[in-house]
């Protein structure tokens, strides 16, 4: 049976085995967040800002809250899903007001920094709630319980309580007590994921101006580019672990010579090549020093500098 708005979980127990669930903030993301624990068969409460961005998840059986304090109070587990820690933090300020944040988990699936993330689980925890802190680390069309694009850190005795709600969003995974992994692995994948794409653009742009369709790149990619590319990280990391950066493979030198070709014949048909002229240049300062080692040398020059 569903509790009032702001009534806090008798006791442990019924905190435990409650199965009503809130989302607030209905974004791509978020709304998709909620259509799975409907679903899944979740008793679900939805807030927005915007309040026309619930009324497709009322459709479907979601109850809409007048405000955050009652999203809050009237689950076992608040989702939030927003832009910005910010914003969450604002909405969990109505909630302490008005007393109901106390015995109640939050589940942050904001996008955010580090810092961000361990302040806000203070934060909560301070004021008497439990938190657990996460990231997506996939499109909203992929997440389901078959998708492994979530993981969790933080209160573990939360994620153990509840793996089994966060199991319509995809397979949970927990990372660690420090609520801040998700968004350093995030992040970290963010940035890679980023450039790479950035990098596939420039790259099918220039095969493109040969006749070389898109589509033919890609399968060219994805059978041999992209596996080099996960091996050459694998190394990567051999390298990084040992310190050791010699190779009998390709030298830095090697890669740099041939970014020479590439960059030179992108800019004679005009394309400016954003990304690779950018490694290029890191390359070109360091090629001297480094170009009988391992691509991997470069790590330290593309690092935060030692203070």
């Amino acid at each position: 049976m569903r509790r009032r708005p702001g009534r806090s979980p008798e006791n442990e127990e019924e905190r435990m085995t409650q199965q009503d669930i809130s989302v607030l903030g209905l974004g791509h993301m978020g709304a998709t967040l909620a259509h799975l624990f409907l679903e899944s068969g979740f008793t679900t409460t939805v807030w927005n800002r915007s309040v026309e961005r619930a009324a497709p998840l009322v459709a479907a059986g979601a109850t809409a809250a007048p405000d955050p304090a009652a999203a809050v109070g009237d689950a076992a587990v608040a989702v939030i899903c927003l832009d910005r820690y910010e914003h969450a933090q604002a909405l969990l300020e109505q909630a302490e007001v008005a007393g109901t944040l106390s015995g109640h988990v939050i589940v942050n699936l904001t996008w955010g920094t580090p810092d961000e993330a361990r302040t806000m689980s203070r934060w909560v925890g301070e004021r008497g709630g439990r938190y657990l802190d996460g990231n997506i680390y996939d499109y909203p069309t992929n997440l389901g319980p078959d998708s492994a694009g979530l993981s969790y850190a933080g209160d573990r005795s939360v994620f153990d309580a509840h793996r089994h709600l966060l199991a319509a969003l995809g397979r949970p995974r927990y990372d660690g007590a420090d609520p801040a992994l998700p968004n350093i692995l995030g992040s970290s994948g963010g940035i890679a994921h980023h450039v790479a794409v950035a990098g596939f653009y420039e790259a099918a742009a220039y095969a493109a101006h040969y006749g070389v369709s898109p589509a033919i790149f890609l399968e060219f990619h994805e059978r041999l580019g992209a596996p080099l590319t996960s091996h050459a990280c694998q190394v990567a990391v051999e390298h990084l672990q040992s310190g050791d950066f010699t190779s009998n493979q390709a030298a830095l030198r090697t890669h740099f010579d041939s970014m020479v070709v590439n960059c030179a014949d992108m800019r004679r048909i005009g394309q400016p090549a954003i990304m690779l002229g950018a490694f290029h240049d890191v390359l070109a300062n360091v090629v001297e020093a480094k170009g009988d080692m391992a691509l991997a040398a470069v790590y330290e020059d593309l690092s935060r500098p030692e203070t």
